[in-house]
């Protein structure tokens, strides 16, 4: 019973937490029944997924090939030490 009073005071002082991060005094009330989606959103909807499934079935298989580079770009890189920073000529107090 101790732990489930705990368990419960925890969830309290979360939900707590998450109000006040959101800064809402209290919790917002609960949304009423959806309402039916209009008839022209239904039709874009379903002819967009029949347009884009008819896409995918004209579309040629891709080469599995295609996936790698087919060109090496390298880079030059300085061997350590040779790089800015190194003290020579970079405001040494030597003289």
């Amino acid at each position: 019973l101790d732990l489930e009073a705990a368990r419960l005071k925890r969830i309290e002082a979360v939900r707590g937490q998450i109000l006040s991060k959101l800064r809402l005094p209290e919790p917002p009330a609960e949304p009423g029944p959806a309402r039916p989606l209009p008839e022209e959103v239904r039709a874009l909807y379903n002819s967009t997924r029949e347009l884009l499934r008819q896409r995918q079935r004209l579309r040629p298989p891709e080469d599995p090939r295609d996936y790698y580079g087919k060109e090496l770009l390298r880079f030059p890189m300085e061997s350590p030490g040779d790089g800015e920073g190194t003290g020579r000529g970079q405001g040494d107090m030597e003289g």
